[in-house]
């Protein structure tokens, strides 16, 4: 499991969601790389029942996830994913689509 990021190939300079030009070097090759884990810093209860959160992740990066496979609390460390079918582990999904 994993949600996937850009990053700079000149810099290193991580992205989420994808650039085309990095703001750090104005580079515009990247590398797709990935990110197996954060940790969740708010929740938001929607109407149907479903949790959103924004995950604080290595590289700088924050994702905003939908829980999947439980609950989530602030400060909970996640799994993040990019396939909304994980049904049994807490885990965050990242939506996921290149440009």
């Amino acid at each position: 499991m994993s949600a996937v990021f850009q990053r700079c190939a000149n810099c290193r300079a991580a992205y989420f969601p994808f650039r085309l030009i990095c703001s750090n070097c104005s580079d515009t090759s990247f590398i797709e790389d990935d990110i197996d884990f954060g940790v969740v810093e708010t929740v938001t209860l929607l109407s149907n029942g479903q949790q959103t959160a924004t995950i604080a992740c290595p590289e700088d990066l924050q994702f905003i996830a939908r829980i999947l496979g439980g609950t989530a609390r602030a400060g909970d460390r996640i799994s993040l994913t990019n396939t909304d079918s994980q049904e049994t582990a807490l885990a965050g999904y990242v939506p996921f689509q290149r440009y």
